[in-house]
């Protein structure tokens, strides 16, 4: 197989430099997930599907079970290239999300998750800055904004784009370009997710190796990428019963819900006009000749209805007008005549929509969008309350909804930033919390959000100063009954980690007061001694 280094001879050089830039990064975390899956003792998830009956399948160094080793201990994703119905399942899920009602859906929780600013940012870099000197946060703020711009992001809504590509395909992969010296990212390129297989090779006698190869099955296209030239998201966790996109979860009820709607469209087009019976009158014919007439009588005169779903389109008989008027011609024979009559139509009242709206609320709950926010539907308008008190759960489950799609689609740029800041600073690689401590601040919609945080913030004050109210006699004094301290670790909702940062930022602020009061005090100190040489003069 052709290897993406053997592909580009005329850079070869620069591309060797990105392999030896980039070794320090892979190699170091695939040691450690080497000793993980070495250490590990049981079958895995993954692992146990490819054993044969006998229960064996591959040997402990075989590159095959390091593959699956790796996917239920690092990887956890839905690989596209793997569903081979996957294809046909994107097509349909591309052409399905054209639909009126699915594009509003798709548009709502785009648009709830993806907010500008005024500088076009939709998000920040977020950082828990313990232990990080003020130098690295510096540089992850700066290299954060030039990733940003260098994803074309600021120019454009591109990033709102590519949050509905991934709601509708499930997946979203890009490769990070670097610079001839392997040092710097300067691009991001766009890639179809079923063409990447991600495989482990053995590197050496002992270590293995993540890569992506790309169009394995066509030697002309393939290609060899490291793990760190591949960005790759799946809405699905890989081995598990999930919709494989956000649009998928909402084929069944929408089905219905035009099911139900062509009903009533069909039903009052028949309607719309008489109902006619014919006896037509055979004679003296055979039973054969018979048939044959009124077969031929029942082509001339029956009426074909569709709908496109697409389109919405109504046509009878191919043409797309409802016929006001029909002429009915039939011959006569020894004075028998045929016999034309009207029938009454009879059948449920589809003027009632209970049906359809039922099925419209099922397409609500499966798009997990609050039903306030499909309220221009219903001829009964609603308010939008952004408070704690008047605020329905279905709110807080869409917050919840969203923050778990944030958290999927987030990786675009952290994974690029940890990658920058690693190159930048090569020690960081060995810190196995430094990734851990990168993350996006995602911009909000409305204050909806901050307004409970700050309310529930609030009510827990007023329930922790009530509590510090207690007062415990002992003897003649009273003293508090609880700690301050355990009030607020035990119900104030502040995390460790929040309130180690909290210390620190005490710790700073008091060196700084410190400092500012040993300035000050020479200065008044040189002011008394300059005042001491200066004779004052009084007029």
């Amino acid at each position: 197989m052709a290897g993406f280094l053997d592909y580009q001879q005329p850079n070869r050089s620069a591309f060797g430099n990105i392999i030896r830039s980039l070794g320090r990064i892979s190699n170091f975390g695939m040691k450690y997930d080497d000793m993980v899956v070495r250490n590990s003792q049981a079958i895995g998830k993954t692992e146990s599907s490819f054993f044969n009956s006998e229960g064996t399948g591959f040997t402990q160094d075989d590159a095959f079970k390091w593959i699956l080793s790796h996917q239920d201990v690092k990887i956890r994703k839905y690989i596209a290239y793997f569903d081979r119905d996957y294809l046909e399942k994107r097509k349909f899920l591309r052409k399905f999300a054209l639909n009126g009602e699915i594009e509003f859906i798709l548009d709502t929780v785009c648009d709830e998750s993806i907010t500008y600013d005024d500088r076009n940012f939709f998000a920040t870099a977020s950082t828990l800055n313990i232990d990080l000197k003020d130098k690295i946060l510096d540089k992850i703020t700066d290299h954060y904004n030039r990733l940003y711009n260098v994803f074309g992001f600021q120019q454009s809504n591109l990033a709102w784009q590519y949050f509905r590509q991934f709601l509708i395909d499930g997946f979203l992969a890009f490769e990070i370009i670097y610079d001839n010296k392997g040092k710097e990212i300067i691009g991001f390129k766009e890639l179809d997710p079923t063409s990447l297989q991600p495989v482990v090779e053995k590197v050496g006698e002992n270590d293995y190796q993540q890569f992506w190869i790309q169009y394995p099955a066509n030697p002309q296209m393939s290609r060899k990428l490291t793990n760190e030239q591949i960005v790759y998201i799946s809405y699905a966790k890989g081995n598990a019963v999930s919709r494989v996109s956000y649009a998928e979860r909402l084929i069944r009820s929408y089905n219905i819900l035009k099911i139900m709607e062509n009903t009533r469209i069909i039903w009052n087009v028949m309607n719309a006009s008489y109902r006619l019976k014919f006896v037509i009158p055979t004679g003296t014919q055979s039973q054969q000749k018979a048939l044959q007439t009124l077969g031929q009588i029942m082509t001339n005169y029956k009426e074909d209805i569709s709908i496109n779903d697409n389109s919405g389109e109504l046509t009878i008989n191919g043409k797309p007008k409802v016929q006001f008027y029909k002429n009915y011609l039939f011959p006569e024979k020894d004075g028998q005549t045929p016999d034309i009559s009207s029938l009454n139509p009879s059948g449920p009242d589809f003027n009632i929509m209970d049906n359809v709206l039922y099925f419209f609320n099922k397409l609500k709950m499966d798009s997990k969008i609050p039903y306030a926010r499909f309220s221009s539907r219903s001829s009964t308008p609603m308010n939008y309350q952004i408070g704690v008190d008047q605020m329905q759960r279905d709110e807080i489950r869409f917050e919840k909804f969203l923050r778990r799609l944030r958290s999927i689609f987030q990786e675009l740029l952290v994974k690029p930033l940890y990658i920058q800041m690693c190159l930048d600073h090569p020690e960081l690689a060995k810190d196995r919390n430094f990734k851990s401590k990168l993350g996006l601040n995602y911009n909000r919609e409305s204050e909806l959000e901050e307004m409970i945080q700050m309310a529930g913030f609030t009510k827990r004050i007023e329930f922790v100063n009530g509590l510090a109210e207690i007062k415990m006699k002992i003897g003649e004094t009273e003293s508090p009954y609880f700690d301050k301290e355990f009030l607020i670790n035990r119900y104030l909702g502040i995390t460790p980690d929040q309130a180690k940062t909290n210390e620190e930022y005490k710790k700073k602020e008091a060196k700084e007061a410190e400092k500012a009061s040993k300035e000050g005090e020479g200065k008044e100190g040189a002011e008394g001694a300059e005042g001491a040489e200066t004779p004052s003069v009084t007029i």
